[in-house]
């Protein structure tokens, strides 16, 4: 197969764009919707003498060639945005195809923009260092790590490598980590993370950055879940108030009350690092998949993403104050952990998941003195779901069949023990990217008996 057959597609998308450029005079004012509207125009900006722009019928082609080219390279896919990647290319189209005979474009074209978007990336990517303001409890406690991210008690941080030293060449860098650190006090973000993120440019980074954060901060709420972790965040996410307060008149009489709703307060001076020795072993198992993450260099690509996604989910869902919402995300959490497609797949991995983490057949009760059976169950949470995002039941007066305690319990079981499993079955021979097959190891392993 030849280059020009290679990238007939890529090309005919080209050619369709082209034949929509368009010029339009300056004028004056910001380049509004309704400007563009009234010039037919599905994206534009100011050239040196007039506007330059792709018109609406030239829009999904502008798109579809984007993420074609976006996706060849997965080097670019995680280095940098793909609103980013879609501005260079809208650029490179401005400055190089106005006025271009569509009917000359060929394979050579395609080529030449995918090879210059590679050398803009490449000068726009480098190494970099994020840090990461976080919630995590307002106890000290000595420094740890969840894989690649670290996090550093905020009264610690001037104490480390990470910290200017006040001299007059870095003056601006000094004030800048200064006025970090006094924002974290008066927001009562306790600890700062910090985690090398490769080959990105600056805006990915900072994506990249926070979203390990997050996934790191589920490793303490898998090790201790019933010590005031649920809401334990980035400062820059959902959070909720610190301070929970309440006031109601009736009767003429006014009641309140208030209850402190700051991350880890549970957890006591000292407790932290207690915590983090004590349950070495999911720490470390949680802190591989974040490394997988952050560097996007993956040892089985398929399990691996199912395991940070779902923990994703059951991070958000954890912190979720309405109930009907936290069991949407509790419950996805466990669909994309099994990496579930339909309905019925999502049921049979359920029972699946069931049985090797639990033990539990599918005609056997859920719990002792329970009437529903684990197939019962698995169908019922489901449908449930289901119910609350097709609007079935009222997201604000949903009538639950699961409650939320039972769900977050399997939702943390699931993931914690998933975690260590996951690390043992890739240290196995030839382990296989696939959740039937993940799961048959771990049933396998759970029923061998001791010492075998």
């Amino acid at each position: 197969m030849t280059a020009q057959q290679n990238l007939a597609y890529e090309v005919g998308l080209l050619r369709r764009i082209v034949q929509n450029l368009a010029i339009r005079p300056v004028r004056l004012g910001p380049i509004t919707h309704d400007f563009l509207r009234a010039e037919g125009l599905a994206r534009a900006r100011l050239g040196p003498n007039a506007f330059v722009g792709i018109l609406l019928p030239g829009a999904e082609p502008f798109t579809q060639l984007s993420e074609k080219l976006f996706g060849r390279s997965a080097k670019i896919e995680r280095g940098t945005t793909f609103e980013a990647y879609q501005d260079e290319l809208f650029g490179t189209l401005m400055s190089d195809y106005l006025e271009r005979d569509p009917r000359s474009i060929g394979s050579a074209d395609v080529q030449a923009i995918e090879s210059r978007l590679a050398k803009w990336f490449s000068a726009r990517a480098s190494n970099q260092t994020v840090f990461v303001p976080c919630m995590i409890s307002p106890w000290p406690s000595p420094r740890f790590s969840v894989g690649p991210v670290s996090f550093i008690f905020l009264e610690d941080v001037q104490h480390s490598e990470f910290f200017p030293r006040p001299n007059a060449s870095e003056e601006a860098t000094f004030n800048n980590v200064a006025h970090l650190l006094d924002a974290m006090r008066k927001e009562r973000a306790h600890w700062l993370a910090v985690v090398d993120v490769m080959d990105c440019d600056r805006e990915r980074a900072q994506q990249i950055g926070d979203l390990a954060v997050d996934i790191a901060i589920v490793a303490l709420q898998l090790a201790a879940p019933y010590m005031g972790t649920k809401n334990m965040s980035r400062l820059a996410t959902r959070r909720g108030p610190g301070m929970q307060m309440t006031l109601a008149l009736s009767n003429g009489q006014y009641s309140g009350g208030w209850s402190n709703m700051e991350p880890g307060i549970a957890i006591g001076d000292g407790t932290l690092g207690e915590i983090i020795r004590e349950t070495a072993p999911v720490i470390a198992a949680v802190g591989n998949c974040v490394r997988s993450f952050a560097t996007g260099s993956f040892r089985l690509p398929n399990l691996e993403r199912a395991w940070y996604d779902a923990a994703y989910w059951l991070h958000q869902g954890l912190a979720e104050p309405l109930d009907s919402i936290a069991v949407a995300k509790l419950e996805t959490a466990i669909e994309v952990l099994l990496h579930a497609e339909s309905t019925p797949g999502s049921e049979s991995r359920i029972i699946a998941a069931l049985e090797t983490f639990y033990e539990l057949k599918a005609d056997q009760p859920i719990a002792p003195n329970s009437q529903t059976t684990a197939k019962e169950f698995a169908h019922g949470f489901v449908r449930d779901r289901s119910r609350v995002l097709h609007g079935t039941w009222s997201t604000l007066n949903a009538r639950l069949g699961g409650s939320r305690d039972s769900l977050e319990n399997l939702a943390v079981t699931l993931a914690h023990a998933s975690a260590l499993e996951l690390d043992a079955y890739l240290q196995s021979a030839l382990p296989t990217d696939d959740t039937d097959a993940f799961l048959s190891w771990v049933k396998s392993r759970r029923q061998k008996p001791t010492g075998q």
